[in-house]
């Protein structure tokens, strides 16, 4: 796995854009999506606390979408 703290962006099926980004290594990530040319977080926590799985799966998927999209997993 790479060590990175922001991915490019990845435009999705649903005609948003995503990324996913954190601010050091030591912290996880957050997927984050493009709204008017400003990142909005895309509540992955939110669904964690709400035990939203179908969200949480989603977001989840979208994630690892990225990561092998911007190659951050060998």
């Amino acid at each position: 796995m790479a060590l990175k703290l922001h991915s490019a962006d990845y435009r999705h099926e649903d005609g948003v854009t995503y990324c996913i980004k954190r601010g050091s290594l030591d912290q996880d990530f957050t997927i984050y999506e493009k709204r008017s040319d400003e990142w909005i977080d895309s509540g992955l926590d939110q669904a964690v606390q709400e035990l939203n799985f179908a969200e949480f799966k989603r977001l989840g998927l979208l994630i690892k979408t990225i990561m092998d999209n911007d190659q951050w997993i060998a």
